[in-house]
């Protein structure tokens, strides 16, 4: 019960926290490892005004030996290089799974590589500093 109490209080501060004027970007799917065990998620992506500043929500699953799953919520500062958009993140993390739930602090950077004007594939390593640190690295695309 403490672990369903704690995810809606994540949920509404993020709900909360996002302002009411961002414009919503595309859905997106990733693949990596976080410690070197797989992980998977799905993104959406708020654009907050222009192309430079971005906030990232992310769901995964991650399977450290017992499924585990994770709630991010990163904002991006992209700094535009051609084809490519260099962005250093900072964000918030939630994990949680049957046993007990965790918070955490991200930072980190990537890459996105413009395939069309709303489709591209990126590349991004963040660090978690909390109970359930360590490093991820994920690739995946976003439409």
């Amino acid at each position: 019960m403490k672990i369903l109490s704690t995810l809606l209080l994540v949920l509404a501060v993020i709900g909360l926290g996002s302002p009411a004027s961002a414009e919503e970007r595309g859905f997106g799917a990733a693949a990596g490892v976080f410690d070197g065990d797989f992980t998977f998620q799905l993104r959406k992506d708020f654009r907050l005004g222009g192309d430079i500043s971005q906030i990232t929500g992310q769901a995964g699953i991650w399977f450290p030996g017992k499924t585990t799953f994770r709630l991010d919520v990163d904002y991006h500062f992209s700094i535009n290089s051609g084809k490519s958009r260099f962005y250093p993140l900072a964000g918030i993390d939630f994990s949680f799974n049957s046993d007990h739930a965790e918070f955490g602090i991200n930072a980190g950077g990537g890459v996105n590589f413009m395939l069309t004007e709303k489709l591209h594939a990126f590349a991004e390593a963040k660090f978690t500093f909390g109970d359930w640190d360590g490093l991820g690295i994920l690739g995946g695309i976003n439409f």
